[in-house]
């Protein structure tokens, strides 16, 4: 935005809302004053407005002014607004476009991933699955993305001590998994190397909403012939800077 096109008064009023913090939720006008480096008439000034607004509060025994209620009422309406459908589905169309595989965008259901959306690729090679389907998640990429930000405690309860085996490479070991979810975390990443399907190798990384929270699994799955190394590679680092967009996009800040 040019600076011709902003208002100095909306400008400071911004500044006097960002003033508060989460070490500093109650502060007097000099504070606010000081810190901008305006003097008190014009920041009382502006204050009187927001407060007539209900955007700041003032508390009537020490005269400190803090946040209104009415900020948070349009909180609301921003996370309200806030669908990964509609903020994240043009970066996953990117995703597709890039590397030409499948996109699905999961959510975590107990112990099973939900695929929320899906975006085909053109290859001649489709998978196929539907929005709504679901499918273990300790067998899948996104299904294990998902488990991998849940707590310790939580992981034991949900992940059945009985595993069914659906390939050769699915693990079926509580421990096995488990330790699997804690380097998972730590990369940022998934793999499930045809531990699901025969053929099929999908790769996942994590989107986090605006409280920090995993809240969605993105992945790439694409047959086992296209999905060599280098391709994995390069799925990895396109999932993880998209992601990590999206995130950004619904609130997160790291």
């Amino acid at each position: 935005m040019s600076e011709l096109s902003r208002v100095q008064s909306i400008d400071r009023a911004v500044a006097i809302l960002k003033c508060f913090s989460e070490r500093k939720r109650e502060l007097k006008l000099s504070e606010i004053s000081e810190k901008l480096g305006l003097n008190k008439s014009t920041v009382h000034g502006i204050i009187n407005t927001l407060k007539y607004h209900g955007l700041i509060d003032q508390d009537e025994t020490t005269q400190k002014y803090r946040l209104g209620l009415n900020l948070i009422e349009l909180g609301q309406l921003v996370i309200d607004s806030m669908d990964v459908r509609s903020i994240g589905y043009p970066i996953v169309e990117e995703i597709c476009r890039e590397l030409e595989e499948t996109v699905h965008v999961g959510v975590l259901d107990g112990i099973e991933v939900v695929y929320i959306d899906k975006k085909e690729c053109n290859e001649s090679i489709k998978i196929s699955t539907t929005i709504g389907a679901r499918n273990p998640a300790y067998s899948t990429a996104d299904g294990k993305v998902l488990l991998a930000n849940l707590d310790l405690e939580t992981q034991m309860k949900i992940i059945p001590e009985n595993i069914e085996k659906y390939t050769h490479n699915t693990i079926t070991d509580k421990e096995k998994i488990i330790k699997e979810l804690s380097k998972i975390k730590k990369m940022g990443y998934a793999i499930d190397n045809e531990e699901n399907i025969l053929g099929l190798i999908c790769v996942a990384a994590p989107v986090y909403d605006y409280t920090g929270k995993v809240k969605y699994g993105i992945s790439v799955t694409g047959p086992s012939i296209r999905m060599t190394k280098e391709k994995i590679s390069q799925a990895i680092k396109v999932l993880v800077k998209a992601t990590n967009k999206i995130s950004y996009l619904l609130g997160y800040r790291e």
